[in-house]
């Protein structure tokens, strides 16, 4: 059973698509890596995840 889960996960704020069907399972014990390029979303799917971002399309 994965500690965390996602599927399909996508993030807009109007017509900007910040995160695009992101999917991912972390299991107990892992090691998890968010890597990509500047602005291509890591903070904000990390901000949803914490719930620090509430409000998004």
């Amino acid at each position: 059973m994965a500690l965390v889960e996602v599927n399909q996960l996508r993030v807009s704020f109007g017509e900007k698509t910040a995160v695009s069907a992101a999917s991912f399972a972390i299991e107990k014990g892992e090691t998890f890596s968010l890597i990509g390029e500047s602005g291509c979303g890591k903070s904000t799917l990390l901000r949803v995840l914490a719930g620090l971002l509430r409000e998004w399309n």
